[in-house]
């Protein structure tokens, strides 16, 4: 997404109410800022309040190991072509030890070159962000590595970062400064037609 003005401006700190402040501390950058698709989101801060909560689960409680939950995020970011998601989960997965070559690998079609469960994982992130479903044989390969519980968080990860990917692009949500200085070094891959 290329730059250009919000569409929703981020709320002033200080326009925001007491209960959805108090939801909001812990998605604050280094500075003591509240993160830009936070502060825009609070526009309706009931809403925000309880959509935090499901999020809280799907980032901070899920079965999913760490890396692949990143893995399943960047892609979804990359498939919604969602830059400001892409930039800040560049930051998490290299973290959770996913290698630059492989964060740049996330941005081609189809299998992009990961083994296993991960290369499961990015085949059902992809039916489920086009199609909503999967098909038996992905199915299958999930169900050979994967609990209950990390089928289901596979869903809600999909579903919840295309639906944050919607509100990014919609809203036309700008990245920190901080966050938009990784442009330089692992930039959103432009899209391919598969």
């Amino acid at each position: 997404m290329p730059v250009t003005e919000p569409r929703l401006a981020p709320v002033d700190e200080k326009d925001i109410p007491e209960k959805a402040l108090e939801a909001l501390q812990p998605y604050r950058n280094g500075d003591g800022d509240i993160y830009a698709i936070w502060a825009t989101l609070a526009a309706h801060p009931d809403a925000l309040r309880r959509f935090l909560v499901f999020g809280n689960h799907v980032l901070g409680k899920n079965t999913l190991p760490l890396r692949s939950r990143e893995l399943v995020i960047l892609r979804i970011a990359w498939l919604a072509q969602a830059e400001y998601e892409w930039l800040q989960h560049v930051r998490i997965a290299r973290r959770a030890g996913v290698s630059d070559d492989e964060i740049r690998a996330l941005g081609r079609p189809g299998d992009p070159g990961f083994g296993g469960v991960e290369r499961a994982l990015l085949a059902a992130t992809d039916q489920l962000f086009r199609g909503a479903d999967l098909d038996d044989v992905v199915w299958k390969e999930l169900r050979e590595h994967l609990a209950t519980e990390q089928l289901i968080d596979l869903v809600y990860t999909v579903g919840q970062y295309q639906t944050v990917a919607m509100a990014i692009n919609t809203f036309r949500i700008q990245p920190e400064p901080d966050i938009a200085a990784l442009r330089e070094e692992l930039p959103l891959p432009a899209p391919t037609v598969s």
